[in-house]
C-alpha cells in the first residue's frame, strides 16, 4: 500500500506552492490554501484522473476515457497533449507537477497532498496495529481515516472510468467500517457501534451491507425486536426505491430473528463478527447440486472481484455468482433466479438497466434462437410459456426481436444507487468451458478491459 519513491518522484522545493487535493467527496484542489480554478470540463476531468492515479503513470487512452464521457473526438490524442500543456501553464509549478512518461503522464509521489493517499495509509497503519495487538490504536486510526470522507467519492465526476473507481473506493470504505465496528464493539461497546451505523444508513440508505451490520449488532446485543424492525425498514426502503426485495442473507437473518423472538431454537448462522470462509458468503440458493459447477469455475468467479461474474446454464438459470454480482444485483440472489426471467419481467430490471427495451429485444431473440436449436428442452419451453403469460412481459413486436447467440461483447449501463450514485458502464464477456457443456461463465468489466473470448479450460 505504501509507495516506494523512485528516482523520478517529486520533492517540493522550498517556497514552492503547496497542493492539497480532496477526492473523498466533491473533488477540491487548493493551492496555498486557496481554491484552484481549472479551465474547461475536459481539463478538470483529466487532472482529477491523474490525481486519482498518482503516483502511477496514466496511459493516453485512459486519459481520453476520463476526458470525454460522451464520445471522444477524432483528434483525442492531440487534444490530451493540449490539455496537459494548458494545465502546466495554469497551475503554479505545473511543469514539475505533471511529468511526461512513456505512453502517458503522471503526478509524482510527493507533488501533492491527497486525502485518498492519507486514507489508504491510515488503513495500512490500522492493519499493522491490529497485527501487533494494538486494538484501541487501530480503532482510532480507522476512525481518523473514515472522517476524511465528506460524501460519495469523486462526487460529480460522471461516467466511465470514474464510476468504476467510485465502486472500488466504496468497497474499501465498507471494509474499513466493518473493521472499525468489530474493534469498537469491544473497545467502546455496542451502543457506539449502533449509533455509528444508524448515521451511516442515513447517508447511504440503500447500502444493504450497512443494514446487515446494524441488524447483526442489534441481535448480538440482545435487541432482537429492534433488529427485526430494521429488517422491515430495509425491505420498505428497497421496495420503494428499487422495487426489489432484500438479499437471501437478510431474509435468513430475519427468519432467524423471528424464530428467536418466538422462542424457537435459532437457526445456525455465523455470529455478527466471526470470520467465516468466503464460500459461506455466497447465498445458499446459488449452491446447486454437487458437481453442477466445478470448484475451479467457482474459484474463477471469485478471482474476478471487484467485477461481477456468474455461471449460468443454457436456460439462463443463475447457478453461482461471486460477491460483486450480489452486491450489484441483490435480486439475483433470490431462489431459482433466472437471468432471462429477470430481464424480461422484473420491474427492477427496467429501473436499473438503461435502454431496457433494446436489451429485452435481444434477450427475446436469444430465447427464440435457443428454442429452435433445442425444441424439446422442457425447461426452455416452460420458461417461454411463463414469459408469454407474464403481465410484465415486454411489448415487442416480432420484427423488433434481435437474434444473437449470446451477449458476448455487449455494453450495458446500469443505475445502481445502492452501490454508487453514478451510472455504471460495463461490457459482458461470455466464456464456455471445454468439458462443461451447458455452462456459460459471464464476467462484466469496464468497457476497455479485455478477456480471452470464446472458450477456455
Amino acid at each position: 500500500m505504501l509507495e516506494t519513491l523512485s528516482r523520478n518522484d517529486y520533492t517540493r522545493p522550498e517556497g514552492a506552492p503547496s497542493f492539497h487535493v480532496k477526492l473523498l467527496g466533491i473533488p477540491e484542489i487548493h493551492i496555498n490554501h486557496e481554491p484552484a480554478r481549472v479551465r474547461g470540463e475536459a481539463a478538470r476531468r483529466v487532472l482529477a484522473f491523474l490525481l486519482l492515479a498518482s503516483p502511477h503513470v496514466v496511459p493516453n487512452h485512459r486519459l481520453i476515457e476520463a476526458a470525454w464521457e460522451d464520445g471522444e473526438p477524432e483528434s483525442a490524442t492531440e487534444q490530451i497533449r493540449k490539455i496537459i500543456s494548458r494545465l502546466r501553464r495554469d497551475l503554479p509549478n505545473g511543469r514539475n507537477l505533471i511529468s511526461t512518461e512513456a505512453g502517458g503522464y503522471r503526478i509524482p509521489s510527493g507533488a501533492v497532498h491527497i486525502d485518498l493517499k492519507t486514507w489508504r495509509d491510515s488503513n495500512e497503519r490500522a492493519r499493522m496495529l491490529m497485527r501487533g495487538g494494538h486494538r484501541h490504536a487501530a480503532m482510532e486510526t480507522l476512525s481518523d481515516g473514515l472522517a476524511l470522507w465528506r460524501g460519495p467519492a469523486l462526487e460529480g465526476l460522471n461516467g466511465h472510468p470514474f464510476a468504476a473507481e467510485t465502486v472500488a473506493l466504496h468497497e474499501e470504505r465498507h471494509a474499513a467500517l466493518e473493521a472499525w465496528c468489530r474493534l469498537a464493539s469491544k473497545e467502546l461497546g455496542p451502543s457506539e457501534v449502533i449509533a455509528r451505523l444508524r448515521r451511516e444508513i442515513t447517508r447511504y440508505p440503500l447500502q444493504e451491507r450497512l443494514w446487515e451490520m446494524l441488524i447483526r449488532e442489534l441481535s448480538s446485543s440482545g435487541r432482537s425486536l429492534e433488529a427485526l424492525e430494521e429488517c422491515v425498514r430495509l425491505s420498505k426502503a428497497l421496495a420503494d426505491s428499487l422495487g426489489v426485495s432484500p438479499s437471501s442473507r437478510i431474509r435468513s437473518l430475519q427468519l432467524g430473528l423471528e424464530r428467536s423472538v418466538r422462542g424457537a431454537p435459532p437457526m445456525s448462522q455465523p455470529g455478527p463478527h466471526r470470520a467465516v470462509p468466503k464460500e459461506s458468503h455466497v447465498p445458499r440458493t446459488k449452491r446447486k447440486a454437487p458437481g453442477a459447477v466445478p470448484p475451479w469455475i467457482i474459484d474463477l468467479l471469485r478471482g474476478q472481484e471487484p467485477n461481477p461474474a456468474y455461471v449460468s446454464d443454457r436456460s439462463w438459470n443463475i447457478l453461482h455468482g461471486n460477491q460483486a454480482l450480489f452486491r450489484w444485483f441483490p435480486w439475483l440472489a433470490k431462489e431459482n433466479a433466472n437471468l432471462m426471467r429477470w430481464v424480461l419481467t422484473d420491474p427492477a430490471a427496467r429501473s436499473c438497466l438503461h435502454d431496457w427495451e433494446d436489451h429485452a429485444a435481444v434477450f427475446l431473440g436469444m430465447l427464440e434462437r435457443t428454442l429452435r436449436a433445442m425444441p424439446e428442452d422442457a425447461s426452455l419451453r416452460s420458461l417461454k410459456a411463463e414469459l408469454t403469460r407474464h403481465p410484465q412481459r415486454p411489448r415487442i413486436g416480432k420484427g423488433e426481436i434481435v437474434e444473437v447467440d449470446s451477449r458476448e461483447g455487449h455494453h450495458f449501463t446500469f443505475d445502481l444507487p445502492h452501490v454508487t450514485p453514478e451510472p455504471v458502464n460495463v461490457v459482458s464477456h461470455v466464456l464456455r468451458s471445454h468439458g462443461n457443456d451447458g455452462l456459460d461463465v459471464v464476467i462484466l468489466t469496464p468497457p476497455r478491459n479485455t478477456l480471452p473470448g470464446g472458450s477456455f479450460g
